[in-house]
């Protein structure tokens, strides 16, 4: 991973014709003072952004040719989940929702599992509002 701390805050842009490039993991440095190049002054502390992904200047390819809301939720929650383990995280869910599930360290394993995933859910919501308001 690599960590990229910006003074302007990043969200995402269109990569190639099948990605979007996004800044996640956001941190927020307050009084960040940007390095200074020999015979520079010292430039006057300022907001950072941090970000980290695996590409060189932070940033995470999402998976989408679309910059709508729900392509760009799709991308950030694919980053941590297939579209297969999703589909079984679902059909987890619903199995316990039906009392479908004995025995209880499957479903305490189930229920964390669906809490996880909408922890995800919930980030990438937050993320990609605030990015297209």
């Amino acid at each position: 991973m690599n960590r990229v701390i910006y003074t302007k805050r990043k969200s995402f842009e269109k990569y190639d014709d099948k990605h979007f490039i996004a800044y996640l993991n956001e941190e927020i440095i307050p009084d960040y003072v940007p390095e200074v190049m020999d015979g520079q002054p010292t430039p006057e502390p300022t907001t950072g952004y941090a970000y980290e992904g695996p590409m060189a200047d932070g940033g995470t390819l999402l998976e989408t040719s679309e910059a709508d809301r729900d392509s760009l939720i799709n991308g950030v929650i694919r980053c941590q989940y297939t579209q297969s383990e999703e589909d079984a995280i679902k059909t987890h869910r619903l199995q316990v929702i039906g009392n479908e599930i004995a025995d209880e360290e499957e479903l305490a394993k189930y229920e964390q599992e669906w809490t996880d995933f909408n922890s995800v859910r919930a980030v990438a919501k937050e993320y990609v509002g605030r990015w297209l308001s």
